[in-house]
């Protein structure tokens, strides 16, 4: 063995360096001939008039293309000395190697040592042991698959479906540090993995000869058992051929490892994530085969095979030199000269018969060539290992294309001992840095259309949006004069505003999710004729009941171009941009309102009043667009903006009266007094829009928020918060002030009212804008549910507010109003807290393996519910079984609100081990004794169920996930009609009814109870279509108790395997 030789003075010293962008010097340290890239990030630059890409002030960086001259490691492994043709391993050459086995390099490779022969035979049986216990499903997997197939798939599915057998041998799925310095461990998996790919191996080279696999004996070495796999053996004896043993075991000595070549460097950059080593040699076979890399001898085989002869070599030389042809195992990064293992490959060649192979005399023919060539010369190009190497395993039986897999199972050896070493030594993660040659500008939004073609597109949709507001208040100013002329109250007339908001908030319903899935125009066209038509008979009428039915039509002719407006925003317009778009698209459904009285007042002193519209219709799915209401935080968001936006009519509505009744003024000048409101809402949506736009990229800039986690919420209500608390305020004042017996001047008035039309402005687009960013898929269903609030909430506000001031006054009926408000308000921030638990539930005490003890109300990550949780007995009842059932109270499915059930646990009981410990807080390292006189412990189950599915939250939603946990009687039966509830998936899970469950099967008031809100914290993923669900809540299903065990039902669920019935 050699020696480690001291460290000569030429290997250590100071590197002296002279920035000269700012002539700073820099002293880097030399430590066997190599400077830390961390040492090189002090030199740094000022970051002024820089491209941001190059990171100047980041420090130096260092590129190196292919990692030519660059060390990621320290290794004791392996050495090559170029200059002189030697390999070390541990510190033996070569020569000291020869005459070993498989079994003394990977010993002394992996563990350090050359092994005693006690140690040899341990180490044998082992292998044999792991190889013999590879799973049959291995087996079924590889001969499931074409024979004529390439390796490289067949050993990958081998090698997954092993890894698959075994779960718990996986990190991500067992324990982040399973085998970071972890000695037991990882030493276990070493052997596993190399047992484990000679079976693969075995396997795939009989199973695409066609012949039949032979297990392998403990009587053998591994060199005869991976030969006796791969039927590689001489058909009388049944035994391999010792010559050929004797080549491959020599062959192995040089192949065992080489430094960091890409097979191994692809083994560490994939531990480096310190995942199994399984899927490190996946990564390592999957480069293998790169014609680069050991894939070289297969494009070494075809291009002798089309060179032909000898006497064609010169010729081949001469299209190599020209760039028209490539050679294949001729030269290599690390060796100017010789490689140092081409002579002793070619004294294995001697004891082959190749004295007769066409191919090898082709091959040395090149050589001579190229060796006499001053172009190789030059270059510093010789042949290295796989230049002949591929002779070799051609002359004992490999096929050409299995030759890469066949070089993997020694250098197997090298690949395991690196990933020992780094899961030992703690190495880093792997994560180079790039230099991005892109544009670093910010280019201007991406979008099919030009920014011109938006603002038309926008500009139309909010035009078409104006007809239904319009139509709505047009006649204010005439409301008097109406009342006279159809010899009706101005509270009668009212009630035609109330007739048209209703069918206005209903027929959105069906509007909006029909152009989801239509499209925009065609409901667009049908609209346009139910209003034309509408406005037509209007024109014609003359009488109250017709006025009344007809503006109800007229209503749902337009109320649809609402809703459109803002789903063609979302068509068209990027989240970063839909700020100043929503609140142009927002103006025909504020503006309107302001703009038709003025309209009104002055057709109703003229000409009368009449009103244009236009509307889509929709295809009936109205279910999900009321669903809405029900889903949190949707629900609240279209509540609040439906109190803001009634509001605003109940100020608009009793205007017109209190303008002649205060201030006496005449139609004309009524629907005048109107502009303060409309200037008020163009200009908060103007200033509004670009606020929000540019809150949104202040964010992004800030945190510096990929998309996928970007908190859209605080985006929009950081301006929308303020704008919410405001807008009380201008309403109080003008109902405080205004019906005082000095009524305040006219100018003030009209100056509350623009505040008033300014704050409420804002706080209704950036709801809008917010309630679209988290519909985004079905943004017109989302604004018809809006439209429906809102027109409900206005219609009633627009009925009341006559009446009440007529009965209470202005005062009271605003200040009331605002009260109300103020009260729900408080109610939804008080609701986001209460709990879905039944009152004066016990507490059920559980906790996941990654997180502590959950109380209820919890958020906790989705990435920490994939595993089963870890269920505390504390506070129940030893005696007693029970029953666990675990769902989702906020889910969405195919446009359903609906519970899915996540996990159905029947015959839960305590264990009660005396002197056990469960630790239930996992952070804090206090521990619970569990016995018998604590009635602590943890429940575990005695039968199957519906499998545990974790929690499955979509981005940025406010899921809460609920634990109730029932005693279970002794004569509990499962109801059979509940049978479709154990297939892990949405379509059985989904519709979950609790209470019918909780009825049919008897069960009583839960004995413990937790919930938790699970927080999204992976990809964001573009939502895709549904099946429909077959589940009891759209089930039409008789259920009416348990079945007797016996019962088809029962049968049913047995032959399925997705129940076992408990007596």
């Amino acid at each position: 063995m050699c020696q480690k030789p001291l460290e000569s003075p030429m290997s250590s010293g100071i590197l002296h360096i002279v920035d000269s962008r700012t002539k700073q010097k820099y002293e880097i340290p030399i430590r066997q001939n190599v400077v830390s890239a961390i040492d090189l990030k002090k030199i740094t630059a000022p970051a002024t008039d820089i491209n941001r890409a190059d990171h100047v002030a980041g420090g130096l960086r260092v590129h190196d293309p292919g990692l030519q001259n660059t060390a990621v490691i320290e290794s004791a492994i392996s050495y090559s000395d170029h200059e002189r043709g030697v390999l070390l391993f541990r510190g033996y050459t070569l020569a000291q190697l020869w005459d070993s086995d498989f079994e003394d390099m990977l010993h002394l490779l992996v563990w350090g040592t050359y092994p005693t022969m006690q140690q040899k035979r341990d180490l044998n049986r082992k292998l044999t042991e792991q190889m013999l216990a590879v799973p049959e499903s291995v087996h079924r997997t590889i001969r499931g698959l074409p024979r004529t197939t390439s390796p490289l798939p067949l050993i990958l599915a081998g090698l997954s479906a092993y890894l698959a057998c075994f779960p718990d041998t996986i990190p991500a799925s067992t324990h982040a540090s399973l085998y970071q310095g972890n000695v037991r461990n990882v030493d276990d998996a070493v052997i596993r993995t190399v047992a484990a790919y000679g079976v693969i191996f075995g396997l795939v080279n009989s199973h695409r000869k066609g012949i039949e696999f032979q297990l392998p004996s403990p009587e053998n070495g591994y060199r005869a058992n991976l030969f006796t796999m791969a039927g590689l053996v001489d058909r009388d004896s049944s035994r391999p051929d010792p010559v050929k043993l004797s080549c491959f075991r020599r062959f192995t000595m040089l192949n065992a490892d080489h430094g960091m070549a890409l097979t191994v460097f692809s083994t560490l950059v994939t531990a480096s994530s310190l995942t199994d080593p399984i899927s490190c040699l996946i990564s390592a076979v999957a480069a293998a085969y790169g014609p680069l890399h050991f894939g070289a001898t297969v494009s070494a085989q075809r291009t002798l095979r089309e060179i032909g002869r000898t006497d064609k070599v010169p010729e081949f030389i001469e299209e190599v030199k020209n760039g028209q042809r490539k050679l294949f195992g001729y030269g290599h990064r690390l060796y100017k000269g010789l490689d140092p293992r081409v002579r002793p490959i070619q004294s294995i060649l001697k004891d082959l018969e190749l004295s007769s192979n066409q191919y090898l005399k082709i091959t040395e023919r090149i050589e001579e060539v190229a060796s006499a060539d001053d172009y190789f010369r030059r270059r510093g190009l010789y042949p290295n290992a796989d230049f002949y190497g591929n002779f070799v395993f051609t002359a004992i039986g490999f096929d050409p294309d299995i030759i890469p897999a066949a070089m993997l199972a020694q250098r197997i050896i090298g690949i395991m001992a690196h990933w020992r070493e780094y899961m030992l030594t703690r190495g880093k993660l792997f994560r180079p840095s790039h230099i991005y040659t892109g544009e670093t500008e910010v280019n201007e939004r991406y979008s099919v259309f030009t920014t011109r073609q938006k603002r038309l597109i926008i500009l139309a949709a909010a035009i078409a949006s104006t007809f239904s507001p319009i139509s709505a208040n047009i006649y204010y100013p005439a409301h008097n004069s109406i009342a006279v002329d159809l010899d009706v109250t101005s509270s009668q007339i009212n009630l035609t505003i109330t007739t048209y908001m209703i069918c206005q908030g209903l027929a959105p319903t069906l509007t909006g999710s029909f152009a989801d899935q239509a499209g925009r125009r065609p409901a667009y066209i049908l609209c346009f004729l139910i209003y034309i038509a509408s406005n037509v008979a209007l024109a014609l009428q003359h009488s109250y009941p017709a006025l009344l039915i007809l503006r109800a039509i007229q209503s749902t002719g337009s109320s649809g171009t609402v809703a459109l407006a803002s789903a063609v925003a979302a068509d068209v317009i990027t989240s970063a941009e839909r700020g100043t778009y929503m609140s142009i698209t927002s103006l025909g459904n504020i503006l309107a309102p302001s703009l038709g009285p003025i309209l009104g007042g002055a057709l109703s002193e003229y000409l009368g009043w009449q009103s244009i519209f236009w509307f889509l219709a929709i295809k009936i799915n109205p279910l999900y667009t009321l669903s809405l209401l029900f889903h949190l935080p949707t629900g609240l968001i279209l509540l609040t903006n439906g109190l803001i936006f009634a509001s605003y009519y109940a100020i608009t509505a009793g205007l017109p009266s209190q303008l002649r009744s205060i201030y006496g003024l005449s139609d004309l000048n009524i629907g005048l007094s109107f502009i303060p409101m409309g200037a008020g809402t163009l200009l908060s949506a103007t200033f509004n829009g670009i606020t929000i736009d540019w809150n949104y990229r202040r964010m992004i800039a800030k945190d510096r928020q990929d998309m996928e986690n970007f908190e859209i919420e605080k985006a929009r209500l950081g301006v929308g918060g303020p704008m919410t608390l405001l807008a009380p305020l201008p309403i109080l004042i003008y109902a405080i002030t205004t019906p005082t017996p000095n009524p305040p001047p006219l100018a003030l008035t009209l100056t509350l009212i623009f505040t008033i039309s300014f704050t409420l402005t804002a706080t209704y687009n950036i709801l809008n804008i917010l309630l679209v960013d988290l519909h985004y898929t079905t943004p017109a269903t989302i604004m018809a549910t809006n439209n429906l609030v809102r027109c409900f909430l206005g219609a009633a506000a627009t009925a009341l507010v006559h009446p009440c001031i007529q009965h209470w006054g202005v005062r009271a009926t605003y200040c009331g109003t605002m009260l109300c408000i103020l009260l729900y308000l408080l109610w939804t921030r008080a609701a986001a807290q209460i709990s879905p638990l039944p009152p004066d539930i016990p507490m059920l005490y559980l906790r996941y393996p990654d997180t502590s003890l959950i109380y209820p109300g919890d958020t906790i990550l989705k990435s920490r519910t994939e595993n089963l949780p870890i269920i505390s007995a504390r506070g129940l009842n030893p005696e007693v079984t029970y029953l666990l059932l675990f769902f989702d109270l906020d889910v969405i499915y195919d446009m359903n609100a609906t519970v899915a059930l996540h996990w159905y646990q029947p015959d839960m009981v305590c264990a009660m081990q005396q002197g056990a410990l469960m630790d239930i807080s996992n952070n804090t390292g206090i521990l619970e004794k569990i016995d018998g006189d604590s009635g602590g412990g943890v429940l575990v189950n005695l039968s199957v169920g519906a499998e545990y599915i974790a929690p499955r939250p979509p981005p940025f939603s406010h899921h809460r996930y609920v634990y109730l946990l029932f005693n279970q009687k002794t004569d509990y039966q499962f109801p059979m009609c509940y049978c479709h509830i154990f297939p892990q998936t949405a379509e059985a899970r989904a519709g979950f009814d609790i209470q019918q469950f909780v009825d049919i099967a008897r069960l009583e008031a839960p004995a413990a109870g937790n919930y938790f809100v699970v927080e999204y914290d992976g990809p964001v993923i573009k939502p895709t279509a549904t099946a429909s669900p077959t589940t009891t809540w759209l089930r039409s299903m008789l259920c009416d108790g348990p079945d007797p065990t016996g019962s088809p039902e029962a049968k049913a669920c047995e032959m399925e395997g997705s129940l076992q019935v408990v007596m």
